[in-house]
């Protein structure tokens, strides 16, 4: 099968133009914009509240019981909606950072927050791992 750049060169100048393109980056700024504004939101709960007690809540929900749901509906283990948007936050709005001893052979990155190394590993998926900064003891992979 070969491609007619040309010819795909022309459909994608159209959509360009068209209304459809217009609606996508529409939604797609709405998109955006909700979510900045939920990062507001966030800081603010964050100044009121013990970041802490949230961790340690989402560190037990991520139990045998969710890996088993997320298991018995075909799915690799995946963070739930909440550490999802926490985890989302951090990566939006810090820098990555070098820890040595957390370093592994796989590409990663890794961003400090609140007393907490959050680490994502990519390969064929993502692993998620959460540390104790203090001690780099592991508290979660997901």
């Amino acid at each position: 099968m070969s491609i007619n750049f040309e010819e795909f060169k022309k459909k994608i100048d159209e959509w360009v133009e068209s209304d459809e393109d217009k609606a996508y980056f529409e939604n797609e700024n709405r998109k955006l914009e909700l979510k900045h504004k939920r990062y507001a939101r966030f800081e603010e709960w964050l100044k009121h509240n013990d970041f802490d007690r949230l961790m340690y809540r989402l560190i037990l929900e991520h139990d045998e019981e969710w890996l088993e749901k997320c298991w018995h509906n075909g799915y690799e283990a995946y963070p739930n909606n909440v550490l999802s948007f926490v985890i989302d936050y951090i990566a939006h709005n810090f820098e990555p950072i070098i820890v040595s001893e957390l370093d592994c052979s796989f590409p990663n990155q890794i961003w400090q927050f609140k007393g907490y190394y959050f680490q994502m590993i990519y390969g064929q998926g993502v692993i998620t791992k959460i540390y104790n900064k203090a001690d780099k003891r592991i508290l979660l992979v997901i």
